[in-house]
């Protein structure tokens, strides 16, 4: 029902001549929300972000400033809370993080990371190329990951206090989350794939397989 009310929602503000407070349709007919843009015919989100950590063992694939960023791929200063309410916008459930649970597992969202090369044009490639598996030593699988989302307690939105958007070692809140079935024992499992350049200014694309 939440999914279906956030389409709704979305569908509306589409063909809205004014947009709700604080949303700005773009010229290309994306919307910006908070930092966020919401690409409706892609059904995807994007948003700003750098890449943080050049070596080393990854926990954690997109922090905020004031989160894990020893351990973080990448970090972005943009709202986890915003980040999950407009991946409901596009109609993901959140869920388990892993299939066969009691509660459903959630919605599989692809990444991507996009820049702009030295000729001006745009690239794409999932953000899985940036991440060493150590059990094969070739970039890890692209399985997806979990739209689990977080929840308020005590007044604070979890994923936001600790500073988490997603995670490939499974402890903590956080949106996103690696649906592989050792990550919530080895924080090992993956680490930054060097002979990978890092772009300097990046997009961070969240696309659920809807």
């Amino acid at each position: 029902m939440k999914g279906t009310l956030a389409i709704l929602f979305l569908a509306l503000m589409l063909r809205a001549a004014d947009m709700p407070a604080g949303v700005k349709k773009m010229p290309d007919g994306t919307l910006l929300v908070a930092g966020i843009t919401i690409r409706p015919e892609a059904k995807e989100l994007a948003f700003p972000a750098e890449f943080n950590l050049e070596a080393g063992a990854l926990e954690v694939i997109i922090a905020q400033p004031h989160g894990r960023v020893h351990e973080a791929l990448l970090v972005t200063k943009i709202s986890a809370l915003q980040i999950q309410a407009m991946l409901y916008a596009l109609g993901a459930k959140n869920g388990s993080r892993l299939p066969g649970q009691a509660t459903a597992q959630g919605t599989l969202v692809d990444i991507f990371i996009e820049w702009k090369d030295e000729k001006g044009l745009l690239q794409r490639k999932p953000v899985e190329e940036w991440m060493l598996d150590r059990r094969t030593g070739k970039p890890a699988d692209r399985q997806g990951w979990t739209f689990v989302g977080s929840v308020v307690k005590e007044g604070r939105f979890l994923a936001d206090a600790e500073g988490n958007v997603v995670l490939n070692y499974s402890v903590g809140s956080t949106i996103l989350d690696i649906p592989d079935k050792e990550s919530l024992e080895d924080d090992t499992l993956h680490t930054v794939n060097t002979d990978l350049k890092q772009p300097d200014e990046v997009t961070v694309v969240f696309k659920p397989r809807l």
